[in-house]
This record gives C-alpha cells, sequence and structure tokens, in this order.
C-alpha cells in the first residue's frame, strides 16, 4: 500500500464510523456513494468501511439491503443491493445532505495525495451528472472543485491547500485535515529550504566565476609590466590581496585593504577591464 492509499484509507476510517443523525442525511451518504458506482442496480465499493457506513445509514432507516463480496483480478469489489432508487435519489439541497453525500462518496471512491504531497483530492463518478451534482455541492460549501473526463470517467477534482483542507473540514474529517495541514507546513517549510539552497548555489557559482575572472585578469596584466605599473596603487594593491587570498569574499578583501565592500568590487571591476576581459569572453572559451 503507498503512502497516498494510506492518507486515503485513514480518512475514510475517521468518517465511516459516524451515522448522521438526520434521516435526509442518511439518504443523502448512500446517494453519495450510489453517484460513483458504475455498477447498475446497486452500490459497489473496495473499501468495507464504506460499505459499513452504508449499511448502518440504512439500517437506521429501516431499509433492507445486503452485500455482495465479489473478487475482481485486482482486489475484492462488495456489492450494495437490493435499495430502490427512489428511496436514495433525495437531490437535497440542504447544507447537512450536501455534506453527507460528499462524505459517502469520498468513502466510496474518493482518494488523497499524501499530507506532505502536492495538494489533491479526487473522487470519481459514475457519470458526468454525479460529477455535477458533487461538484455543485462542494461549491454550495465554498471549495473550489472541477470535473473533467479522465480515461472515460468522470472525476471530481480540488487541488488547491486551502480548498482540499476546507473539502476535508465539510465532509467531517477534521483529524483529517490537521494532518493535511502539518503536511502542508512541512511541503511549505521544504520549498523553502530549496529554494534558498538554489539561491545560495547559483551565488556562489557567480562569486566562484568572478574569481577566476578575476585571477585571469591579474596574470594578464602582470605579464605586460608597462601596463601593471600603469594601474593606480589601489589596483594594484587590490589585485595582490586577490591573488594572495583566492578563495576570500569581497567583503574579506575589503576589510584587508581597509575599504569598503563597493570600494573593492569596483577596484577587481576596473582590473577585469584593465585587462581587456569580459566574463562572455572567459565563459566561451572554456
Amino acid at each position: 500500500m503507498d503512502r497516498a492509499e494510506s492518507f486515503t484509507q485513514r480518512v475514510a476510517a475517521e468518517l465511516a464510523p459516524h451515522t448522521p443523525l438526520l434521516a435526509c442525511c442518511r439518504r443523502s451518504l448512500v446517494e453519495g456513494m450510489a453517484l460513483v458506482t458504475t455498477t447498475p442496480g446497486a452500490i459497489a465499493t473496495t473499501r468495507p468501511v464504506a460499505v459499513r457506513a452504508a449499511m448502518q445509514a440504512l439500517h437506521a432507516e429501516h431499509i433492507a439491503a445486503h452485500v455482495s463480496r465479489v473478487g475482481a483480478a485486482r482486489r475484492v469489489q462488495y456489492l450494495l443491493v437490493g435499495i430502490e432508487p427512489a428511496i436514495i435519489e433525495t437531490k437535497s439541497t440542504r447544507v447537512c445532505c450536501r455534506r453527507s453525500r460528499l462524505r459517502g462518496a469520498f468513502l466510496s471512491a474518493g482518494r488523497l495525495v499524501r499530507p506532505d504531497g502536492e495538494p489533491y483530492l479526487e473522487i470519481g463518478s459514475a457519470d458526468e451528472g454525479g460529477a455535477a451534482q458533487l461538484a455543485d455541492d462542494f461549491a454550495n460549501l465554498g471549495v473550489s472543485a472541477r470535473t473533467r473526463r479522465r480515461r472515460g470517467r468522470w472525476v471530481v477534482t480540488v487541488r488547491s491547500g486551502p480548498a482540499v483542507g476546507d473539502a476535508l473540514s465539510s465532509i467531517g474529517a477534521q483529524a483529517g485535515r490537521l494532518t493535511f495541514e502539518a503536511g502542508r507546513v512541512i511541503r511549505e517549510v521544504r520549498s523553502g529550504v530549496n529554494r534558498r539552497l538554489n539561491a545560495e548555489t547559483a551565488n556562489l557559482r557567480r562569486t566562484a566565476a568572478a574569481g577566476v575572472l578575476q585571477l585571469e585578469s591579474i596574470a594578464v596584466l602582470e605579464a605586460d609590466i608597462a601596463r601593471w605599473q600603469a594601474l593606480p596603487p589601489a589596483l594594484r594593491e587590490a589585485a595582490t590581496l586577490r591573488s594572495r587570498h583566492p578563495d576570500d569574499d569581497l567583503a574579506h578583501l575589503a576589510e584587508r585593504a581597509g575599504c569598503s565592500r563597493p570600494a573593492m568590487a569596483g577596484r577587481l571591476h576596473r582590473l577585469v577591464a584593465a585587462a581587456g576581459e569580459s566574463g562572455d569572453r572567459v565563459g566561451s572559451r572554456r
């Protein structure tokens, strides 16, 4: 079992034991499962917790139904049969029923990416109408969701961090949301560290390239005695310090010379200009 699936199962396990208190919500819970089922005349799922949640809701409504266990190539499928469609086709627009319908759909066919991964929640649907209903439920609860067709099946997706968190709260998965938010913090910290490391690495590369160019320019000037003697004393001092301390940064060189960092940077730049070198020529020569 991969980490993404284990997080999905943890959220499903959190949701399953809570049977809605209102009759309309209990029927909406089972309706949500029916919306994501592709098997005609039955509610099908590979998750035992979803079947138990549906049976508890139906028994509370005194609705008879039974479960069939069907072996499949990849995993066992559970079929909940014997339910009259009219009983669960509520199409209720009450907020509580929308939450229950989404909860049932997620229990049966929802999927979450692991908490420290890119935010992603998905619920598969039997058809376009079911996907539209679930997307409308999300929208009425303030959650941005989209429908799309993928590999012949309709899915409802929630892709932003805040929206996934709101979706988990909407279906009653408060512990799942806390886990998700903790993972989001880890992801954001990791991204920030990576950005800083990349920036520092780029700065080090630029500094190293500038140091090599300065040393090459100094060597050119020292090879021409007349040009070397014609340099101002401050530039010759900067060149000597750079040659003696090739690993020093500008701040250390400036401290050794008793000048400011911008002043030392200007002197080294003038040395490169005096040698007739440029970064592009050095780069093309290597």
